[in-house]
């Protein structure tokens, strides 16, 4: 367990009030440090809880800060807050599981769109990066796509798309964001959704959030399309505008998250569970934003140049 947590179970336990003589059992639920630990604690009628502590000091404090500011707003899509500890935070164990260990349910998807569009309504101002412009955050310059294995000929004819898709980026709504709303990071019940993981939360491009769960989440073209105009409804946006918007950048989301892959797969290294997560999420994402889920005429045309066999 020290090897997850820095702070003490004693701490964990004074900070629920509970004694310390309490009876309690620990789960990580991976073998890299930072991972989150469930928590049971008493017996009879236990608490199911799950401690949060992220390895770098700057993301715990900002997941800290970020939920403290979610629960002050009543947000409802977010697990609660039951202690802070040091860098690490105490919250209530959600009932269900992600995309990542199970299909969505029913309903849960949709769920999970309605979630991210009350977040992105939030009258919030925490996290990061709230000093900086869109253009500031994503300045021009050329993805470099030789790292993802694409050949000189795919490459010049995808550069002036790519650089209007970063137009349309710029251009697209920007606020509070989770900015990293990946599968793994938004549990699912039927009918219901979840966010949890604020470390990285703050100021960014809202439609990388719908972006990041669709491509992570197993979801077809056809209901990655449905589901963002569901999104688009719940935030007064045209259904159609919407879903070739995400559709379009999620292309840029997912070159971008494929271009970190080889160092999320170093700081994985020998926790099997995380880097089984992450190759599924690679073959999701690169499947994903390969197929038409919009209308962009954009996209098409980025499509056409990168996997023009395809």
């Amino acid at each position: 367990l020290r090897q997850h947590l820095v702070v003490s179970p004693e701490e964990i336990l004074d900070a629920l009030g509970y004694p310390a003589e309490t009876p309690f059992d620990w789960e990580p639920s991976g073998e890299t440090p930072g991972t989150p630990t469930r928590l049971i604690v008493g017996g009879g009628r236990p608490l199911h809880a799950v401690v949060r502590e992220p390895v770098e000091n700057d993301a715990a404090m900002n997941h800290q800060a970020v939920s403290e500011a979610l629960g002050k707003a009543g947000y409802a899509f977010a697990p609660k807050l039951l202690a802070r500890v040091g860098t690490a935070t105490v919250e209530v164990s959600l009932p269900g599981a992600t995309a990542m260990q199970f299909v969505p349910p029913p309903g849960s998807a949709e769920a999970a769109m309605r979630a991210l569009a009350a977040l992105h309504s939030l009258p919030v101002r925490e996290g990061l990066d709230w000093g900086r412009s869109p253009d500031v955050m994503f300045p021009p310059g050329e993805l470099p796509l030789h790292r993802l294995g694409f050949s000189a000929t795919e490459r010049e004819p995808s550069r002036e798309p790519l650089g209007e898709a970063l137009a349309y980026l710029l251009a697209s709504p920007f606020g509070f964001a989770h900015r990293n709303a990946v599968a793994s990071n938004v549990v699912l019940a039927p009918g219901q959704a979840w966010l949890c993981d604020f470390s990285t939360s703050g100021y960014g491009p809202q439609l990388f959030d719908i972006a990041a769960f669709l491509l992570t989440s197993g979801i077809e073209a056809p209901g990655r399309r449905a589901l963002a105009a569901a999104y688009a409804r719940e935030r007064g946006l045209s259904p159609d505008a919407a879903a070739g918007l995400v559709d379009l950048l999620g292309i840029l989301w997912g070159m971008q998250w494929l271009l970190e892959v080889p160092r999320r797969l170093i700081t994985s290294l020998g926790d099997d569970a995380t880097t089984a997560a992450l190759r599924l999420m690679i073959a999701r994402i690169d499947k994903g934003i390969r197929q038409r889920a919009g209308d962009s005429v954009v996209a098409e045309r980025i499509r056409a140049a990168l996997w023009p066999r395809q």
